[in-house]
């Protein structure tokens, strides 16, 4: 195994967790508000669509990357479009990851503060995890995925035993009727899965620091995608059988109202939202340090910097003051919508040309060389 704490390497199988990790954040809690309204009782279906579509993105990001084997893409994107679009592209990236960042922070305090600390202002709610994970990032890569290693599994098993106790309520009739004469709609909803498969991107970053048995990552990332479609399955299909299509839209947060109708007569376990939701904050510490190490390591890259650490702290005051600027659950909604649309276009627009053209190019440099 590689020596993470010295090397900052690691294996096809730990790039699987970290992956995992990245993209299992704060998209899940809110996934049901953003396809029943407009798949109804077969969001379901487009949640497999947007699990098959953005492993397809995933895959191209795999190519472009292997091309560059010992390169990130700080490093061929100026290289192989020039430095201005190079850069531009990067820092499109970079505005993504920051704005993912401003409304995941934003949707955990609100969510934090109304099921557990009703009397603790918001703002509190994002510093404290703010300064989490700053602590976290602020490591070498080495110690970040061994901590994501550790907590994922953990929480993942925990939320999800807490989670299937909701099949107590489950009313299979819910799910029914299984055709819809609404098929666009289905196909929109698949592209608003794009929140909660976001975070694949770190491909384009790590793929140089994967140091064994490059060969089977298509297998581990789809293996990862596969964990993260079954569970985006499971919340959809649990929240649909127990509240219906009809009734998630007049809820907030229909995930945690699922867990919160299910009772365990006879035990003195109530209020399991709660227990819930202390399982899910380290999913979101995960993602979280994931996504601020990601924005520095580019930031350091391209402004020359030797070590992440201090854009860690410059990007701080930033992600704090733009979570705090979204205020009001139209105002979150949109922004939402703004980083799905950008990381669309960035994952199944941008990098399939880029690709295409690194190609073109090669083969364009091998037929000359011959």
């Amino acid at each position: 195994m590689a020596n993470l704490e010295v090397k900052n390497k690691m294996s096809a199988a730990q790039f699987g967790v970290v992956m995992s990790a990245t993209i299992l954040g704060a998209g899940y809690i809110s996934l049901p508000t953003q396809t029943v309204p407009l798949a109804e009782q077969l969001a379901w279906i487009s949640v497999l669509l947007g699990g098959a579509l953005f492993f397809v993105s995933a895959w191209i990001m795999l190519k472009l990357a292997a091309l560059y084997p010992q390169s990130d893409l700080t490093d061929y994107l100026p290289q192989l479009l020039g430095k201005w679009l190079g850069v531009g592209i990067i820092g499109f990236l970079v505005l993504i990851f920051f704005m993912a960042l401003c409304v995941a922070q934003n949707q955990f305090s609100r969510v934090v503060t109304f099921f557990l600390f009703d009397r603790t202002p918001p703002d509190v709610i994002i510093l404290s995890m703010l300064a989490v994970i700053v602590y976290c990032t602020m490591q070498d890569l080495g110690t970040i995925v061994r901590v994501a290693e550790f907590t994922f599994f953990v929480a993942v098993a925990m939320s999800g035993v807490i989670w299937f106790a909701g099949i107590f309520n489950f009313q299979p009739e819910n799910l029914l009727p299984f055709w819809t004469d609404k098929p666009v709609s289905i196909l929109q909803a698949a592209l608003n899965t794009g929140e909660t498969f976001g975070g694949y991107e770190i491909i384009l970053l790590l793929f140089p620091l994967i140091c064994q048995k490059r060969h089977n990552l298509v297998k581990v990332v789809g293996i990862s995608f596969i964990l993260i479609t079954v569970v985006s399955l499971s919340i959809v299909v649990m929240t649909l059988g127990v509240l219906t299509a009809a009734a998630i839209p007049n809820e907030s947060y229909p995930t945690l109202i699922v867990v919160r109708s299910v009772e365990l007569p006879g035990t003195f376990v109530e209020r399991l939202e709660n227990y819930f939701l202390l399982a899910w904050i380290p999913l979101i510490f995960n993602s979280q340090s994931l996504f601020l190490y990601m924005v520095a390591k580019i930031m350091s890259r391209l402004w020359g910097f030797a070590d992440h650490r201090p854009w860690v702290l410059a990007l701080v005051p930033l992600i704090y003051t733009g979570a705090t600027l979204l205020d009001g659950l139209e105002l979150i909604e949109l922004a939402g919508q703004a980083v799905n649309l950008l990381a669309l276009v960035f994952s199944l627009g941008i990098i399939p040309l880029v690709y295409l053209y690194a190609r073109w190019k090669q083969r364009g440099v091998t037929a000359g060389e011959s």
